[in-house]
């Protein structure tokens, strides 16, 4: 009977290992680049670096009081993709101001918990944006 216990003991602390790493183990873009032609009407050019194919987007946060401004799906890629976003979120521009712009795993067309590359700064002041 202890055996019998001992057992289902350690396939259930299996079952929860493995569950909860399921993010860990589930591939993101390594990194990601943001560049820009200086204008906002231009848009800027989003380059992830993927292992595999995977349905991504942005999560973008307004500076200095992180208040989240909204979701951008990008699609879904792998590789080396070369991705135009027009800076706008839920259908309008991003104001002039600094944001912080995360790239995400998306599923079901909202991001996951699967951890992802470093952030990236963006500045827009007037009609000029610039990405750190």
């Amino acid at each position: 009977m202890k055996s019998k216990i001992a057992g289902f003991l350690a396939v259930l602390a299996t079952l929860i290992v493995c569950s909860s790493s399921w993010a860990v183990t589930q591939p993101a873009p390594s990194s990601f680049t943001l560049s820009a032609k200086g204008k906002v009407s231009q848009g800027v050019t989003v380059k992830p670096v993927m292992k595999k194919q995977r349905t991504i987007g942005l999560v973008v946060f307004k500076q200095p009081s992180h208040a989240q401004v909204g979701t951008v799906l990008l699609g879904t890629f792998s590789g080396h993709p070369s991705i135009h976003w027009n800076l706008k979120v839920h259908g309008k521009v991003l104001a002039t101001g600094t944001y912080e712009v995360y790239l995400r795993v998306f599923k079901n067309g909202k991001p996951t918990n699967i951890p992802g590359p470093p952030l990236r700064h963006l500045v827009i002041s007037a009609s000029d944006v610039h990405v750190s």
